[in-house]
């Protein structure tokens, strides 16, 4: 082969390459189309004055007034979730000190912005939203950061929450994280245009999405500015991928998105009342049922309390695909509701019943509705 044919082949073989690796994951739209019959805060619908950008009180009048919320969520010295923005406490509190040198307790002491509003705990945002409004919640790693220990504390707590939510976050390991141990949660790759000159080569993967091949995001966040972009433009029109614009500043720009994003985060202005009325009535979407899936009600009698019951069906339902919900009751037996396909629930109930410290004496079990918004499987308390 001739040196121009060696060329051209290698200029070919990574032209495929950059098209295959940007590709998302289409699979899950019927989910995503969920999240379209809503506007979102971004970092909760605050102002200058005593509702700061990711505080409690943002949060509470974001959901007073029937908005979705985007936030971000960051760990603590000694491994607990604050909502916060920067590593640090300087543009916020003035103080030169990262979140992740501080321990919980003296994280939250912060005050915001020159307020009385104080670090929030996530935990307590979520008690706070209470699955009256969808969250997009955004995980904060940076290089370094322990991926594995951030993610995992981050979908504990959400394995309780009965509330819409779905992850993002710029760091793909964050992402791939989420497809390997939560593959039922909804997950999204932030991004934007950045000079490959000036932030090298890493930083000019994420902006083409070079990591979507290892982890497979539903939806594609990308900054409004850059919409018209080249890598953006692709996973929008080649890949047909789902995609939420990050950050929306005003009616003109929220127009101009709707071309060419599906999920809207906004900041610094209210979107029309009447137009967030009818983009609510547009957006709504039933779930959808398909063939042979079943829900089954079952009650399980034994050493099934104090043994890790709950978690090992949570874990291994996850893996299965199986949706639903577990929980103790007063009299030491655990109730569950399973659905998927029966072989699904059999190895669900197969599995328990292999685990180590578990002893399952007995199983009640009936055949329930199908639930058609039934999409992952939670920890009740």
């Amino acid at each position: 082969m001739s040196t121009a044919g060696i060329i051209i082949t290698v200029i070919a073989a990574c032209v495929f390459f950059i098209l295959y690796a940007a590709w998302p994951y289409n699979g899950r739209k019927d989910r995503m189309r969920e999240f379209c019959g809503w506007y979102y805060a971004h970092r909760g619908l605050h102002d200058k004055e005593d509702a700061p950008e990711n505080s409690m009180l943002a949060f509470e009048r974001a959901v007073e007034k029937g908005y979705g919320i985007e936030l971000d969520v960051r760990m603590t010295g000694d491994n607990q979730l604050v909502v916060m923005h920067d590593p640090d406490l300087m543009r916020a509190a003035g103080v030169r000190t990262k979140i992740s040198d501080l321990s919980l307790r003296q994280a939250t002491e912060y005050t915001l912005f020159g307020t009385e509003q104080h670090v929030p705990i996530f935990w307590e945002v979520l008690k706070t939203v209470d699955g009256k409004v969808p969250l997009i919640i955004e995980i904060k790693a940076e290089r370094g950061d322990d991926v594995k220990e951030i993610c995992g504390e981050t979908a504990f707590i959400l394995d309780g929450y009965e509330g819409q939510y779905c992850i993002e976050s710029f760091h793909p390991g964050v992402v791939r994280w989420f497809r390997k141990n939560r593959p039922q949660t909804l997950r999204g790759q932030l991004s934007e245009c950045m000079d490959f000159k000036t932030n090298g080569i890493f930083s000019f993967s994420l902006s083409a999405c070079l990591f979507n091949f290892l982890t497979k995001p539903d939806f594609i966040a990308y900054n409004i500015r850059d919409m018209y972009r080249l890598p953006y433009v692709y996973l929008r029109k080649a890949a047909d991928a789902f995609g939420a614009a990050w950050t929306i500043k005003s009616e003109e720009a929220l127009l101009d998105a709707k071309m060419m994003y599906d999920v809207f985060i906004f900041e610094g202005f209210c979107p029309d009342p009447e137009e967030r009325a009818k983009f609510r009535s547009e957006g709504k979407v039933e779930g959808k049922v398909m063939e042979g899936i079943v829900r089954r009600h079952l009650i399980f009698s034994g050493d099934v309390q104090g043994v890790g019951f709950r978690y090992h069906a949570n874990y291994i339902s996850q893996r299965l695909g199986v949706t639903g919900w577990v929980k103790n009751l007063y009299d030491g037996r655990v109730e569950m509701e399973a659905q998927g396909t029966e072989a699904q629930i059999e190895s669900l109930i197969a599995q328990l019943k292999a685990q180590r410290f578990v002893e399952i004496r007995d199983i009640e079990s009936e055949l329930v509705k199908v639930d058609p918004r039934s999409y992952e499987f939670k920890v009740r308390y």
